[in-house]
């Protein structure tokens, strides 16, 4: 049996076999993984961080000749399984552990490490180590456990695999959360791609959404009586706006509920809001607090001018899934202005009104100035247009919004989903043609739907509850209420941040593939942009977890050194660079960030001295023959800095750094404390 054929784990030999496309990289994060990929140009899918400075993922092409090419400046494993066992993932690091007999001497255990080309990671006593396989081992960390556990010497070598554990998410007791794969989706079905969701429950184990931040749903009727908007202080308020005849002035009151011919409010704000109460579905913020505003769907923009006006002190988020169809429709200047002013400056914090608008359905350019070619529309009245001249789709162009697009339960564009420069983020939602030439495949959005109200007011007769919701009008709320989890966890930010932190996290994951012709390629270019998707697809769980870190920096003082750089030179000799924080305060996390220039890492020791003069390794010549070092040590890495818990911060702390091997030199360029202070 081949050296890769199998492991031992817990005394045990566990046989193995490779995956068939999927790949472990070595890196700090994902982003760095597909620039590396770009660089290759190899394309893979799927990239999952799985473990300190692991990366997962699958190769499209060739995954082999796709692994050489990373294998250039990175560490690239196969990732294998249990035999017969798919699932089983193993995922290997470039450490084992060796254990040697109790008979070993210390010559012996040198010899050994030193004529396999290993590098001791860690000790836990006098024969068992962690050791790591340099370029210079020749074999990969199973094959090389498997020829250190048949040595006489030893008495045991097992890899260090990651374990790729299953998160216990936050799964609703809601009945038709089941149906809504837009929000959780972990197979493959018909009509269905598994990861075409949001991630909303890996989400919700950070937060379902806070009653301090409201979301404004403006549209037409909303039934507020219906059982998934009941919660204690779960409305906001009611807004229903009534135009006058002069074309300017408003009247508000607060008869929001539908009259005949309101359809769209409702399943809208089930999207974004509807509660988590074990009855029928879930919002995307569950534990958002809900605005709804009622207007009839023709105001003047003086008019919306003076609604937007009337929202932004009420609301953290207006979501507004309507527009206006392809035509030359640029938004008056006043108008313009205004929602550029409540943006910025705007909302009940004062941060901005997080403004969330749909793309549209009409399978055109958002914005196209130029645009001669000639589009085909169903018009609101139901019969096709066609129109051909200049495109600018008013509040979906404005560059202060965040313009959503659609993608299918299939992971592809939506046929009738518009698209363009403007789009921000695109939103899992239905598919349909918007056209009805032909039947497109893809899976509708349950929400919740008007009951009761009378003709034309509902999407699935004798129910309260619809399968059938969708356009760029369902994708929109969606997003309203993940930008609703962001500031729910963390309300410091501004809407132009919101708005960041949204775009930064979006999954680029998506198939490049539609059922209808589009008159721009879709690919995401050097910049991580895609006319047809903007960003990438929504994902909550991402989003959250960016608003987390970010709250967090804000809880965090960093402390930078001044005195570099420092020339650390190829000699025996350490060299220090120092910190002074004249600060107060009790440290209860911490973490050093250090940036150097160096041809051979593998060289360089590295401690941190604190004020009272304990010693931390940081780093004892790992890394081998890469070049240059940028890495955060935290107790995930370093398991001594768990021991500065309860220490105070101000002080001398000091970075001490030795370069023990001849032939390559370098440089501290910076190094900082960060560090949660109590």
């Amino acid at each position: 049996m081949s050296g890769n054929n199998y492991y031992w784990q817990g005394g045990r030999k566990i046989e193995i076999e490779q995956g068939a496309v999927a790949a472990t990289v070595q890196a700090e994060n994902i982003a760095e993984v597909e620039a590396a990929a770009a660089a290759s140009r190899v394309t893979i899918r799927k990239p999952q961080l799985v473990g300190s400075g692991l990366v997962r993922m699958e190769m499209v092409d060739d995954r082999d000749a796709a692994m050489d090419k990373l294998r250039e400046n990175h560490v690239v494993h196969h990732v294998y399984h249990t035999k017969g066992q798919p699932s089983d993932e193993v995922l290997i690091t470039d450490t084992f552990f060796l254990k040697f007999k109790p008979s070993t001497t210390r010559d012996e255990i040198e010899n050994y490490v030193k004529a396999e080309n290993l590098q001791i990671a860690d000790t836990y006593d006098d024969h068992t180590y962690l050791v790591r396989v340099t370029n210079a081992t020749g074999k990969n960390p199973i094959k090389s456990a498997n020829n250190a556990a048949a040595n006489p010497i030893v008495e045991s070598a097992e890899p260090n695999v990651v374990r790729n554990l299953q998160r216990f998410s936050f799964i609703p007791t809601d009945p038709l959360f089941s149906n809504q794969w837009h929000l959780h989706a972990p197979n493959d079905a018909f009509e269905l791609v598994a990861g075409t969701d949001i991630r909303a429950p890996d989400a919700w184990e950070i937060t379902l959404g806070s009653r301090d931040v409201v979301i404004a749903v403006a549209d037409d009727g909303h039934d507020i009586t219906h059982p998934d908007f009941q919660g204690p202080d779960k409305l906001g308020g009611a807004l229903n706006v009534t135009p006058h005849t002069n074309g300017v002035d408003l009247s508000f009151d607060e008869n929001v509920l539908p009259q005949p011919g309101d359809y769209h409010g409702t399943p809208c704000s089930g999207v974004a809001v509807a509660e988590h109460n074990g009855i029928g579905t879930l919002g995307v913020a569950p534990g958002c607090k809900y605005l709804p505003v009622r207007f009839p769907l023709a105001l003047s923009d003086a008019q919306l001018a003076r609604m937007f006006e009337r929202i932004s002190p009420l609301a953290d988020i207006v979501s507004c899934s309507w527009g206006y169809g392809p035509a030359n429709a640029p938004m008056a200047s006043v108008l313009h202005d205004k929602v550029s002013e409540l943006a910025e400056h705007g909302g009940k914090r004062g941060k901005g009104l997080v403004i969330c608008v749909a793309a549209g359905n009409n399978n055109c350019p958002v914005k196209e100035l130029a645009n001669t070619d000639t589009y085909e529309y169903r018009n609101s009245f139901g019969s096709i247009s066609s129109y051909s001249g200049p495109i600018d789709r008013w509040l979906a162009a404005h560059q202060d919004v965040i313009t959503v697009s659609a993608i299918t339960s299939e992971n592809k564009r939506s046929a009738y989903s518009s698209w363009g420069n403007e789009i921000n983020v695109c939103a899992p939602s239905n598919n349909f043609h918007d056209l009805d030439i032909f039947s497109v495949p893809g899976r509708g959005i349950w929400t919740t739907d008007n009951e009761g109200f009378g003709e034309g007011t509902d999407f699935t007769s004798g129910s309260r509850f619809t399968g059938s919701f969708g356009g760029t009008s369902s994708a929109t709320p969606t997003v309203a209420g993940v930008c609703g989890l962001v500031l729910s966890r963390n309300n410091t930010l501004t809407a132009r941040q919101v708005r960041d932190v949204i775009e930064q996290t979006a999954s680029k994951d998506v198939h490049i593939e539609s059922d209808t012709l589009v008159n721009q390629p879709g690919d995401f270019n050097g910049d991580g942009f895609s006319l047809w998707y903007g960003h990438g697809r929504v994902d909550a769980a991402a989003a959250v977890s960016q608003a987390t870190v970010l709250a967090d920096a804000e809880e965090t003082g960093r402390f930078a050194a001044t005195d570099v750089p420092i020339p650390v030179p190829d000699t025996s000799d350490p060299v220090f660079s120092q910190i002074e924080v004249q600060h107060s305060g009790t440290i209860s996390d911490f973490r050093v960030k250090v940036v150097m220039t160096h041809t051979y890492i593998g060289d360089l020791r590295i401690d941190l001295i604190t004020p009272n003069g304990m010693s931390v390794n940081l780093q004892n010549h790992e890394g081998g023959a890469s070049q240059n070092l940028d890495r955060v040590f935290g107790a995930d890495n370093v398991l001594a800095i768990v021991q500065l818990a309860g220490q105070p911060i101000a002080g001398t702390w000091r970075l001490r750094v030795v370069d023990t091997w001849n032939l390559d030199a370098g440089q501290i360029d910076s190094w900082e404390i960060i560090a949660k202070l109590t």
